[in-house]
């Protein structure tokens, strides 16, 4: 007797989940990164991979932070960088009693409360319009990657809004990419399609400040901040030359590209890619062109400047 062939019963399609993205649903948000749970995952390991390559010096700025001083983490996402500094003030008696406060334009990835440390909260704010009664309170303000944000006009009300909140002397300390990010010896990868999608979204499209390291210093001297400093590192793009240690911050800034796939298909493909499977690619391509190029690193750059602090009192002799 011949066997019986009976069909297997096929596999529903699995689909992928659709990403959340703050400017879908709210006008006047240019922000072009998703605000989910896999975003908060990247963010994490991103931060991460930040803080190594800056030698885990979480404060930048050269102030000597005293008890009651109030830190702001703009743009805070799932809140890493603030949760780090939480932990380095809670097991090292040697750090004072400050009080952390992070903001965004969007909860979705606040840390839990009950996850929270002491004196360290999350609100939803935008940088570029803070509460009045926050005026001269802030001694710190630091703040990381919101160039795929901010157009110009509101990169200026978010520079006012830091001057009126900080203290007299209080500090800013502003972490963005360099233009283009990527410094490779490679042609093929400084030319890359990627960055034609990236740019042509961004620039084109939401008209976000790409090249916002080279804008920074004029805008924020014009603002009133003085001791204007930069520094300059460079996080490795290749697990496989710069060593496994590098893997998180590899995988964590491909994810930028995969983040950017919906707005960039919603676009029609920008007129560069024509399906969701080449503009994978595309990423894909970038990705094994990185593992294959010894010195290919993304540069991130770190400003930090101060707000004048008031002269100080004279004391007149009797």
């Amino acid at each position: 007797m011949s066997p019986v062939l009976v069909d297997s019963p096929a596999k529903p399609l699995v689909q992928k989940p659709k990403r959340y993205y703050v400017s879908e649903s709210s006008r006047g948000y240019n922000y072009i990164l998703p605000a989910d749970e896999e975003e908060r995952e990247r963010l994490n390991s991103q931060s991460e991979a930040i803080n190594q390559i800056f030698d885990n010096k979480l404060i930048w700025a050269p102030i000597s932070l005293k008890n009651g001083d109030i830190v702001l983490d703009s743009g805070t996402g799932s809140g890493h960088w603030l949760l780090s500094l939480a932990n380095e003030r809670d097991r090292n008696h040697k750090v004072p009693s400050i009080h952390l406060r992070g903001i965004d334009i969007s909860s979705r990835m606040f840390p839990l409360p009950s996850l929270t440390p002491r004196d360290t909260n999350f609100t939803t704010h935008s940088i570029t319009s803070l509460p009045l009664s926050w005026s001269n309170t802030i001694s710190l303000i630091h703040q990381r990657l919101v160039y795929l944000g901010l157009q110009a006009p509101q990169w200026t009300s978010a520079l006012s809004e830091m001057y009126r909140v900080l203290v007299p002397g209080g500090w800013i300390q502003l972490f963005e990419p360099r233009y283009p990010s990527y410094v490779s010896p490679s042609a093929a990868i400084r030319n890359h399609k990627a960055f034609q999608l990236r740019n042509k979204l961004g620039f084109e499209k939401r008209q976000v400040v790409m090249d916002i390291v080279y804008r920074l210093p004029e805008w924020i001297e014009k603002t009133g901040f003085v001791n204007l400093k930069v520094e300059k590192r460079h996080l490795p793009m290749g697990a496989s030359w710069a060593g496994e240690s590098s893997a998180s911050g590899v995988k964590a800034v491909m994810g930028v590209w995969r983040a950017l796939k919906e707005p960039v298909m919603k676009a029609g493909g920008l007129g560069i890619v024509r399906s969701e499977e080449e503009y994978d690619a595309v990423i894909e391509d970038l990705g094994r062109l990185c593992e294959e190029t010894p010195e290919t690193y993304f540069e991130f750059w770190v400003f930090t400047a101060q707000k004048p602090a008031l002269p100080a009192v004279q004391k007149c002799k009797l």
